[in-house]
């Protein structure tokens, strides 16, 4: 049975904590004509967020609306099980990749072989291959007569080396290019791909950042991570949430594909101040 004339699809990577959970929470609740799947390593807190999702609503929402999937995203067999947990040609309208590993915090000269691929396989390579895997329901959300939206959640990482995380440097700034890359590709096929920088979240990742315990040589922004924390200037995942649906759903197909944004920048804009305001009880 083809779905392409049913309700259209959101998939979120990184779906069971920080930005993601916010996010899947923030969509089901403002977009009630998007069913939403939700993607990550652990069942149990996938499990968790979707009940999480519908607590407080003020309308009843049905649960269909809302499936996951428990996939590592960094394998084949991962990715064939994200789209084999949509309905045959389900059309997807936004599809974001949000997850995400630092890896080992140590000098790059000392990484292993084997952490180097898990955070190769997870931070750059799952995107591409789960673009490509998804490109038919991209596809039918276009011929159903709307654009699709691929995002990209990167990091200032990406541009700026932090001494311990090579690797996840590395890959962030390989995942800025791809962003670029693919955007010029699939404007013209009417799927648009953007990026974003959310700045430093409160996330279960900072906490591994500043649970740190190693060598202070190998990582001397420690200190500036845990001022950060205890100054209260992290990101909360909901403002950012709020952010990432914000480039979804109000921007114009060319200010969401033709530059990386980052939340720090758009303080002052009138129009994400004003959706900000409006939507932070959601």
């Amino acid at each position: 049975m083809n779905a392409s004339n049913n309700v259209k699809w959101v998939v979120i990577t990184g779906g069971s904590s920080g930005i993601g959970a916010a996010l899947l929470r923030r969509l089901v609740r403002c977009e009630p004509t998007l069913n939403c799947l939700a993607v990550g390593r652990r069942l149990e807190k996938l499990e968790l967020t979707c009940k999480q999702a519908f607590v407080g609503a003020e309308v009843k929402m049905s649960p269909d609306r809302l499936k996951i999937v428990a996939a590592d995203i960094s394998t084949s067999e991962g990715i064939s099980s994200v789209v084999s947990s949509l309905p045959p040609g389900a059309p997807v309208k936004y599809l974001i990749h949000n997850a995400g590993v630092l890896g080992p915090i140590a000098p790059l000269v000392d990484i292993d072989r084997e952490s180097w691929r898990q955070v190769v396989a997870t931070n750059l390579e799952a995107p591409l291959f789960l673009t490509q895997a998804l490109m038919p329901n991209l596809k039918q959300c276009v011929a159903d007569g709307e654009k699709a939206r691929v995002l990209h959640v990167s990091s200032g990482a990406a541009m700026n080396s932090y001494e311990g995380w090579g690797p996840y440097c590395i890959t962030k700034a390989g995942l800025n290019m791809m962003y670029r890359c693919l955007s010029t590709e699939l404007y013209h096929r009417g799927i648009l791909v953007g990026s974003v920088r959310p700045g430093v979240v409160d996330t279960p990742m900072q906490d591994i950042v500043r649970g740190y315990d190693g060598p202070i040589e190998n990582f001397p922004s420690l200190r500036k991570f845990r001022e950060l924390h205890d100054c209260g200037k992290l990101e909360s995942p909901d403002t950012v949430a709020t952010y990432l649906h914000w480039l979804l759903s109000e921007l114009s197909d060319e200010e969401f594909s033709s530059e990386e944004k980052d939340i720090r920048n758009s303080r002052g804009d009138s129009r994400w101040e004003r959706f900000l305001a409006e939507r932070k009880d959601f």
